[in-house]
């Protein structure tokens, strides 16, 4: 059993939720996305991918069969009949040759803290921060993280919680997954090494060598950041590698030539179907 309250899950558990036909569904919506990206004009430069966070809960939902729920800030973005997921997708970065590097992901939110009221009385963030109450402030976001999921259990009787991550690396997309299991947070403790004035590093929270968490002052969240290159180096992911080629045309001189059609059909359907 694992001492963390995230443990990823093995690519053997990962299947289990996502099976062959769910595969095939998240790649039809990435050629969808690939299609729907800009072209560039000749003798531009490329353009990264870019794909809004709620079309990746809409694959997911597709994919797996389940219900959306996730409604602006609400805890998890889908549910079944006995768990629900928070679905997020990180942004990796690459070396000059285009593979995975050693660097952390992009971050993502856990929780927010949207009110000082939070923190009792009288008590806002920056001034524990100013104070050097690390105890006190980790303590609080403990009860956020625990007061927040227990919303989830209490509207549809869950108390399974995952989080599916898709990582965005180039024109490779990596699928993986994370348990949770608040019960362990009473093994997490402050990293005094790491924290500063601006941020408290939290350690046992999960292994070092998928990710870390900390408490992020300006922002006011408790933020994740993962390590990919170790997921995928692991197996621990399910990757879809689009061989996407940024597709170069001056759509405005195609449209005044009558070409557009012309491109669509040439160009575009083939992504869709191939």
């Amino acid at each position: 059993m694992s001492e963390f309250v995230l443990t990823p899950m093995s690519k053997v558990e990962l299947s289990v939720f996502f099976d062959d036909n769910a595969l095939r569904v998240i790649e039809f919506f990435l050629k969808k996305s690939i299609v729907s990206q800009p072209e560039k004009l000749p003798n531009q430069g490329d353009l990264p991918i870019q794909i809004p966070k709620e079309h990746i809960e809409q694959w997911i939902v597709q994919a797996l069969g389940v219900k959306p729920i996730g409604a602006g800030s609400y805890p998890v973005d889908v549910v079944t009949h006995n768990w629900g997921a928070d679905v997020k997708m990180l942004s990796c970065k690459l070396d000059k040759k285009g593979n995975l590097s050693n660097a952390d992901s992009g971050e993502t939110s856990l929780a927010q803290k949207f009110g000082d009221g939070n923190f009792g009385d009288g008590n806002t963030l920056d001034d524990l921060f100013a104070q050097g109450r690390r105890e006190f402030i980790w303590s609080k976001w403990q009860d956020i993280l625990v007061k927040k999921y227990k919303k989830v259990e209490k509207d549809h009787n869950i108390t399974n919680i995952y989080y599916f991550i898709v990582l965005r690396a180039g024109s490779v997309f990596h699928l993986c997954g994370l348990k949770v299991d608040l019960s362990k947070l009473k093994g997490t403790s402050i990293n005094e090494i790491r924290s500063t004035g601006d941020s408290i590093w939290i350690q046992n929270f999960i292994k070092d060598n998928y990710g870390h968490i900390k408490i992020y002052k300006a922002k006011k969240r408790l933020e994740l950041r993962l390590k990919p290159k170790q997921w995928v180096d692991d197996n621990m992911v399910i990757s879809f590698d689009t061989n996407f080629e940024q597709i170069s045309a001056d759509i405005r001189e195609k449209t005044i030539n009558n070409k557009l059609d012309k491109y669509i059909d040439e160009v575009l359907v083939p992504i869709i179907k191939q």
